[in-house]
C-alpha cells in the first residue's frame, strides 16, 4: 500500500510539473506575439516617416513623443517611424507596422539638390527614381521634384531645380498619398551634408513645423 501511495505521489508530481511547463511554454509563445501585434498597429492621426535619428529627434522633441517600440515613437495622436537610410531599410521597417489609410503620412528630411541653396525647405511636388526622372508620380500641386537614388548623389545631368534622396520613391509606393518636405543639406557633396547635419539646423525644422502647423497643432 505504501509503495502504491509513493507511485501515485510521484505520478502526481510529474503531472503537475508537466502542466506548469506547458502553461509556461504557451505563455512564452503567445504573449510576445500579442505584444508585438499591439505595438505594430499604428494608432495615430498623423505619422511622420524619417530615415535617420538625426531627423526623427526634431519630431520627437516637438510633439513630446515616447518610444513605444523599436523604431516607433508616439503620443497624443502623433507617431514617428525611423526607417533607416535607403529603400531596403524602408521596406524592412514598414513591413513590421500596420498603418490605416486614414492616417496622414508625412515624410520630412534632408536631401541634396543640384541648384537649390542649402538650408532651404522644399515641398515635394512629384517623386521618381533618378534613373527615369520623367516617370513621375504627382504628390502636390506645387513644389519641386524629388528623385530617389540608391546611393548618395554627387553628380547629375538634371538641370531643373530638384532635390535628391534615398527613400521617397519607396515610401510613395507604400503610401500613395504621402506628403513630403525636404531640407536641402548639400549641393551634391557628402562633406557638405555631414557638416550641415552637425550644425543642428533648428531654423530649417522650425520652418517645416510652421508649414504644417495648420494640419498638426504643436503639443501645448
Amino acid at each position: 500500500m505504501k509503495k502504491l501511495l509513493n507511485i501515485l505521489t510521484t505520478a502526481g508530481a510529474i503531472f503537475l510539473c508537466a502542466c506548469q511547463c506547458q502553461t509556461a511554454t504557451e505563455f512564452a509563445i503567445t504573449a510576445p506575439a500579442e505584444t508585438a501585434q499591439a505595438q505594430n498597429q499604428i494608432k495615430a492621426d498623423v505619422l511622420f516617416i524619417e530615415a535617420m535619428p538625426s531627423e526623427s529627434k526634431f519630431i520627437i522633441e516637438k510633439y513630446a513623443l515616447k518610444e513605444i517600440a523599436p523604431k516607433l515613437h508616439a503620443a497624443n495622436g502623433v507617431a514617428c517611424i525611423t526607417t533607416g537610410i535607403g529603400g531596403a531599410n524602408v521596406n524592412a521597417a514598414l513591413k513590421n507596422f500596420k498603418v490605416s489609410e486614414k492616417v496622414k503620412k508625412i515624410n520630412a528630411g534632408y536631401c541634396g539638390s543640384n541648384v537649390i541653396e542649402k538650408g532651404r525647405l522644399c515641398k515635394v511636388s512629384s517623386s521618381a527614381k533618378i534613373e527615369n526622372p520623367q516617370a513621375r508620380t504627382k504628390l502636390a500641386e506645387s513644389g519641386v521634384p524629388c528623385f530617389t537614388a540608391d546611393k548618395f548623389v554627387e553628380e547629375t545631368t538634371i538641370t531643373e531645380p530638384c532635390v535628391f534622396d534615398m527613400e521617397l520613391f519607396y515610401l510613395q509606393k507604400k503610401f500613395p498619398n504621402i506628403v513630403s518636405y525636404k531640407i536641402v543639406s548639400d549641393n551634391l557633396s557628402h562633406t557638405e551634408f555631414k557638416d550641415f547635419e552637425s550644425l543642428n539646423p533648428q531654423d530649417a525644422w522650425d520652418n517645416f513645423f510652421k508649414e504644417i502647423s495648420a494640419e498638426i497643432p504643436a503639443k501645448k
